[in-house]
């Protein structure tokens, strides 16, 4: 074999091997936080914690993997459905600045903004890195009702981190999310206050536009830099709503 091809076939080689990786860690997830027995549709309503420990509301509407709506705090609307070719379209509704964005994941991609499905409409994202999944000794109500079963996820890389997560089957999401501080013991950081299957109404994933400035991300638009439109994504992406003190949640509802 000639140089080339042996370099060629070395090259397809890593490739298959990097493609069956990328599937068992899809594979390993699901065994360790099924989805599949959840309904159709689903609604949830959580809190949670942002990085500096003030509290926020989460909505999200639910169905399938054909479409799904996030509203955090009043302020943020993110509506992302499956277009006919298969990939997701994202339109991001501000409401404080009265703007509406529009975006696929091309566009998300090329900003740095690496957004998944199983993240959005699950609230686990699938770690980019190496990590661990293992029974948790943990306890609560929900889980001794049977709603959900703690786990212990320690990521390995990039950056190592452990958290419990009581993970329910039957909804496909987590009830809660914690982690044990050096002095503080216990903190939850995202908690379920209600889930419940829905019936679909037009007006539930209905894009308003009135009142609303149209911003087309997927082309080149003057009126939003990219910085900006990868801090508002990255900012619902990773649940880090952009906040008002004067708006703030100060306790659990």
């Amino acid at each position: 074999m000639s140089r080339c091809g042996a370099l060629v076939a070395g090259l397809l080689c890593l490739l298959g091997a990097a493609l069956v990786r990328a599937e068992d860690v899809i594979s390993q997830w699901d065994a360790a936080f099924p989805t599949r027995d959840a309904p159709p549709q689903v609604y949830f309503r959580a809190g949670y914690h942002d990085d500096v420990g003030r509290t926020h509301r989460l909505e999200v509407w639910r169905e399938a993997d054909l479409r799904l709506r996030r509203r955090t705090d009043e302020a943020i609307d993110l509506y992302v459905e499956k277009s006919g070719s298969g990939e997701y379209e994202y339109r991001l509704i501000d409401h404080d600045r009265k703007i509406l964005i529009r975006a696929d994941r091309t566009t998300l991609y090329r900003i740095g903004v690496f957004s998944d499905w199983i993240g959005l409409a699950h609230v686990l994202k699938v770690p980019r890195g190496g990590y661990r999944v293992t029974e948790a000794a943990r306890q609560s109500p929900a889980s001794l009702r049977g709603e959900c079963v703690w786990k212990r996820l320690e990521l390995v890389m990039p950056i190592s981190s452990t958290s419990e997560v009581c993970w329910s089957s039957a909804w496909g999401l987590p009830l809660e999310i914690g982690h044990n501080g050096e002095n503080e013991g216990w903190k939850s950081r995202f908690w379920v206050q209600e889930a419940r299957s829905f019936a679909p109404r037009p007006e539930i994933f209905s894009v308003p536009r009135e009142g609303l400035i149209e911003i087309d991300a997927r082309h080149h638009d003057e009126r939003i830099a990219a910085t900006q439109l990868k801090h508002a994504f990255l900012d619902v992406l990773a649940g880090r709503a952009r906040y008002r003190t004067s708006r703030a949640h100060t306790a659990r509802e």
